[in-house]
C-alpha cells in the first residue's frame, strides 16, 4: 500500500516543479517526457473506455455493492484496483498536448442487474395487485362513458337524420308548391292577357265604330254646310242676276205672282177647312 499512495504524491511534486521551471522559463522536455511515460505497474484505462465494461450482473448481492468500487475495491480508500491489484490510471493531456496519466477517481459499483430485473417484478406485481382493480375500474367506467358516449352520439345521429327527413320531405313538399303556384300565376296570367286583348280588341271595334261614326257626321256636316253655302251663293248670283236683267214691270210681275203663290195655298186651306 505504501507504494501506490507514494507514487500519486511524486507526481504532483514532479508537477509543481515543473511549473515553477515553465515559470522560470527553464526547458522541461525531459521531464515532459518522463510525465508522459505509463506508470508500469499500474492498469491504464483506455481513452474512450467502453461504457459496459464495469456492468454488474451479479456482484454485491444484496446491499454489498454499495461499499465498493467499479472493481470490487473497498469505496472510500481513494485508490481503485484491478482484480490484479494493480492501481487503476486515466490518461489525459497537459497544456502541450502531451499525454499524461492520473489514478483513476473511485466509481462506485453500480446496483446489480438481478436486483433491478427483481425490482422491476415485484413492481409488477404491486401494481398488478393494488393498481390492478384500479386501473380495471377506470378501464370499467371510461369504457362505460365511451359507450354511452357513442350511445348518444348514435342517438343524436339518429335525430339529425330524422331532421334531415324532414327538412328534405319540407323542402320537396315546398318545392311543389311553389310550383303549384308558379303554374297558377302563369294561368292567371295568360287569362289575364287573353282577356285584356279581348278588351282591347273590343275597345278598338268600338273606338273605329266611333270613329266612323263621327267621320260621317263630319262629313254630313260638311255636306249640310258646303249645301247651304252653295245654295247662298246661288241665291247672291240669282238676286243678282235677277238685279242687273230684270225690269220694273218685270219685278212688279214677280212680286205679283209671289203674292198670288202665297195666297193660293192659303185659299186652299180654307177650303179644305170648310170641307
Amino acid at each position: 500500500m505504501s507504494k501506490p499512495s507514494s507514487t500519486p504524491r511524486r507526481r504532483r511534486w514532479l508537477g509543481g516543479l515543473i511549473g515553477v521551471l515553465i515559470g522560470l522559463g527553464v526547458p522541461v522536455t525531459a521531464l515532459g517526457q518522463e510525465a508522459a511515460t505509463p506508470p508500469a505497474d499500474g492498469h491504464v484505462l483506455p481513452a474512450h473506455p467502453d461504457v459496459s465494461r464495469h456492468y454488474n450482473f451479479f456482484g454485491g448481492i444484496p446491499f454489498g455493492y454499495k461499499n465498493k468500487d467499479v472493481f470490487g475495491g473497498t469505496l472510500g480508500d481513494g485508490v481503485m484496483k484491478d482484480a490484479g491489484g494493480k492501481l487503476v490510471y486515466e490518461t489525459g493531456h497537459d497544456a502541450k498536448g502531451n499525454t499524461t496519466y492520473a489514478p483513476a477517481a473511485e466509481e462506485p459499483m453500480s446496483a446489480p442487474f438481478v436486483l433491478m430485473v427483481f425490482n422491476f417484478v415485484l413492481l409488477l406485481v404491486i401494481l398488478a395487485k393494488f393498481g390492478g382493480p384500479v386501473a380495471r375500474k377506470m378501464a370499467e367506467g371510461r369504457h362505460d362513458q365511451i359507450k354511452t358516449a357513442l350511445d348518444e352520439a348514435a342517438k343524436l345521429r339518429a335525430e339529425a337524420k330524422d331532421k334531415l327527413d324532414s327538412y328534405t320531405k319540407k323542402l320537396a313538399d315546398a318545392d311543389a308548391e311553389i310550383k303549384k303556384m308558379i303554374d297558377g300565376m302563369r294561368a292567371d296570367a295568360e287569362a289575364d292577357k287573353v282577356r285584356i286583348l279581348a278588351a282591347a280588341e273590343a275597345q278598338a271595334v268600338a273606338l273605329k265604330k266611333d270613329a266612323d261614326e263621327r267621320i260621317a257626321a263630319e262629313i254630313d256636316r260638311a255636306r249640310l254646310l258646303l249645301a247651304r253655302e252653295v245654295a247662298v251663293a246661288a241665291t247672291g248670283a240669282a238676286e243678282k242676276l235677277l238685279r242687273d236683267k230684270t225690269t220694273a214691270g218685270d219685278h212688279q210681275q214677280l212680286v205679283s205672282t209671289f203674292i198670288t203663290g202665297l195666297a193660293s195655298p192659303a185659299a186652299s186651306g180654307s177650303s179644305k177647312e170648310r170641307v
